[in-house]
């Protein structure tokens, strides 16, 4: 029997080529997750074959991944009131 892709009449990258391939796991908004699904889905192809493809033309395209402006809850630099015991 072949193998097939987790979703239904979705393309699945062929193992036979014999890149290797690790586990990546990121949490994103239901939003985000709705819209890279549907990408994935009118493509054609899973959601691993989409994102690696995204990725690899950004890097293609800048040479390098883009950088992102850091979360605002990332600059708490006042201290927490805690009182002392």
């Amino acid at each position: 029997m072949a193998r097939m892709s987790a979703v239904e009449g979705r393309a699945r990258r062929s193992r036979k080529a014999g890149n290797p391939t690790v586990s990546l796991q990121a949490r994103v908004s239901p939003e985000v997750r709705a819209q890279i699904e549907a990408a994935a889905e009118a493509s054609g192809v899973s959601l691993a074959y989409y994102l690696e493809t995204f990725f690899r033309s950004q890097i293609e395209d800048l040479g390098t991944l883009p950088r992102v402006s850091v979360p605002t809850y990332y600059h708490q630099n006042e201290e927490l009131p805690i009182p002392a015991a």
